[in-house]
């Protein structure tokens, strides 16, 4: 039972982090269909660091612009790494007072089915009725700050990380995949926040389980899975709109309401 628990949750967070549906949303879902103990902070830093590898694999070419523009030293060749961290800080300083309030207080399947919804309306919005197109990389700064304040929003367990952010660019005129790059881009700085945060509590708990093999197990799991569930979107959005991922949520909010409301 316990093998299974790894693997869905390494399947869970793996399919669902950098699509627009909400990776902590479908763990709420998991822990509430489910009477498995809690996996231990050791399996968080394995399943998070499964998927930072696997978005720095896809996205690979554009890592190495970034790299190669940081050891340039020249600061009108680190544009987009600005971009990138501009974007970032909003949901740093907001998330840094937050998070444990938010955590504490609206980690509710509730809350949960409310947001999918909402933020699906808001995404087919953002999709569907802005006609500028433009690519990531002509984003000025404010635009990225922009980006970055819709980014905020995913601390409301439901809305998706991946969702608000995807929601903000494409309210501001740039195309899908664009939209989506750029969304993967900001997740690794927050990835790599998240897991040196929970690698602290790590360290200073009294009590660790680190359940070596079946953590590693999760965690490789999580970053095949990443892989394919980009690669699927990816494919999906370069011909069509978001509209799938739109509907998914929409239904599953509309199920857990009914069965939880």
């Amino acid at each position: 039972m316990f093998e299974l628990q790894y693997f869905i949750i390494g399947i869970v967070q793996g399919f669902t982090e950098f699509l627009p549906i909400s990776s902590s949303g479908h763990l709420v879902l998991v822990s509430e269909l489910t009477s498995w103990q809690d996996q231990g902070l050791f399996t968080d830093v394995a399943v998070h660091t499964g998927t930072l590898l696997a978005v720095i694999i896809y996205l690979r070419s554009h890592m190495t612009s970034l790299i190669k523009s940081l050891l340039s030293f020249q600061p009108t060749q680190n544009d987009n790494l600005i971009k990138v961290i501009i974007a970032t800080i909003p949901a740093v300083i907001v998330g840094f007072f937050i998070f444990d309030f938010v955590q504490l207080y609206f980690r509710d399947i509730k809350v949960v089915a409310v947001s999918s919804v909402v933020f699906a309306a808001l995404l087919f919005l953002a999709d569907h009725f802005k006609m500028k197109i433009s690519s990531w990389e002509n984003m000025t700064y404010v635009q990225a700050f922009i980006i970055g304040a819709f980014q905020i929003l995913a601390f409301i367990p439901g809305a998706s990380r991946a969702g608000v952010t995807i929601t903000g660019a494409r309210f501001l005129g740039f195309d899908r995949s664009s939209a989506a790059i750029f969304s993967m881009l900001l997740s690794i700085p927050l990835i790599l926040a998240s897991l040196i945060l929970t690698s602290l509590d790590l360290i200073s708990s009294a009590e660790v389980n680190t359940n070596l093999y079946k953590s590693l197990f999760a965690a490789i799991v999580a970053c095949i899975t990443a892989l394919v569930s980009i690669n699927i979107m990816m494919r999906i959005i370069q011909n069509s709109t978001f509209n799938i991922f739109i509907t998914y949520r929409v239904l599953l909010g509309f199920i857990l309401l009914y069965f939880y409301a």
